[in-house]
């Protein structure tokens, strides 16, 4: 039977290569995760982990957030209005006069054609000023314009007028053809409008009644979205 010297049994080779196996696997994944080269994380974690994902909420806003000015035109907004609805149109003017503002916002020049607004207005003036020369009028304001506006109201251009709004959304104006025919050398703001505040918007529009009829005007929103018709507010002034 040779020398008498029995030979290890096959399975518990196999037994020992596995055992061995699986003492260096932990042994690499224990080094592996203490290093955080190898993470674990529970279906629990993963749930938190999304439930924190950025969502968009109110939650989100802040003091900060610009409040959105653009309004929607909503015709049954406006509160003194006398006819039955408007529509809104493009704002147009006579040629002749061109408005700039500096950069201090605090100073608009307002420049003259005097032969195109003496045709435009109809203001009856002899004048051999060419088509192309613009005088400046300079007017200053002790506040920021913010914005501009020349729109007009009623028939004709004898309605036309310029617009200010000013820094604390008073609203200062000119009556173009009155101040041309009167005093266009001293050239200047009219004051504000009276009970126009928090003003944020003008529109150009047309007025109209059912039983037929209309005229131009414009319209003045304030930042709660009420708008106010400035035809009648505009001839209470009785500059036009």
């Amino acid at each position: 039977m040779g020398n008498g010297v029995k030979k290890p049994k096959t399975w518990l080779r196999v037994f020992v290569g596995i055992l061995v196996g699986l003492i260096l696997c932990l042994g690499v994944g224990f080094v592996l995760y203490t290093q955080d080269f190898l993470q674990f994380s529970t279906s629990s974690e993963e749930d938190n982990t999304n439930s924190n994902a950025e969502v968009p909420s109110e939650a989100n806003t802040s003091e900060d957030t610009v409040v959105n000015l653009d309004f929607d035109f909503d015709s049954t907004k406006v509160i003194n209005s006398n006819v039955d609805g408007y529509t809104l149109t493009i704002p147009d003017h006579a040629d002749g006069i061109n408005i700039s503002l500096d950069d201090t916002q605090m100073k608009a020049t307002v420049s003259v054609n005097r032969n195109l607004v003496n045709q435009s207005y109809a203001l009856g003036w002899v004048t051999a000023t060419e088509d192309y020369v613009y005088e400046p009028h300079e007017i200053s304001f002790d506040q920021k314009v913010v914005d501009i506006f020349f729109g007009g109201i009623g028939q004709d251009s004898s309605g036309d007028t310029i617009l200010f709004l000013m820094e604390d959304g008073s609203v200062q104006y000119i009556p173009v053809r009155t101040a041309l025919s009167t005093n266009l050398d001293n050239l200047n703001s009219y004051g504000a409008l009276p009970s126009l505040s928090n003003i944020v918007k003008f529109y150009e529009a047309n007025s109209y009644i059912r039983l037929g009829g209309g005229s131009n005007t414009i319209l003045a929103q304030d930042k709660d979205g009420n708008i106010y018709d400035l035809s009648s507010i505009l001839r209470e002034t009785g500059n036009y």
